[in-house]
C-alpha cells in the first residue's frame, strides 16, 4: 500500500474503527494524539507511570532548584515532607549530577588508585 494511501486512511479514522483497547486510548488523547502515539512508538511497549510517580519527580525537581544551602526547614514545610527528605533528595541530585557514585559507594579514586 502506498504511503499516500495509508494517510488517506488514517485521516479518515474514526473510532468505531478501533479495536477496543486502543479506542479506549483514543477516548483518552483523541484520534489525533492515537495517530502521533503509533508514529513514535508503534510495535514497542511503553510504561505509563502512575500519576503521584509524575508529581513526586516534579516535586523532587522544585526541592533541588528552589535549595539554596540553608533553606532545608522551608522547604520541607512548604513540600509538606521531612527536612531528611529534603536533604536526601539534594544531596541524591547533586551527586547525579556531579557524576559521583552511588551514594555509599567508594570509588577507586576515593583509595587514591590512578585510573590506567
Amino acid at each position: 500500500m502506498s504511503v499516500r494511501a495509508e494517510e488517506e486512511l488514517l485521516e479518515t479514522l474514526t473510532m468505531d474503527d478501533l479495536e477496543e483497547q486502543y479506542r479506549m486510548i483514543a477516548q483518552v488523547v483523541g484520534l489525533d494524539g492515537l495517530r502521533r502515539l503509533c508514529d513514535q512508538f508503534g510495535g514497542s511497549s511503553i510504561y505509563i507511570p502512575q500519576r503521584r510517580k509524575i508529581i513526586e519527580n516534579r516535586r523532587e525537581t522544585a526541592i533541588y532548584r528552589e535549595y539554596d544551602g540553608g533553606n532545608i526547614k522551608q522547604l520541607a514545610a512548604k513540600y509538606e515532607v521531612s527536612e531528611s527528605t529534603v536533604y536526601n533528595i539534594v544531596r541524591d541530585r547533586l551527586a547525579t549530577k556531579k557524576g559521583g557514585n552511588v551514594l555509599g559507594q567508594t570509588s577507586l579514586a576515593d583509595m587514591g588508585w590512578d585510573s590506567c
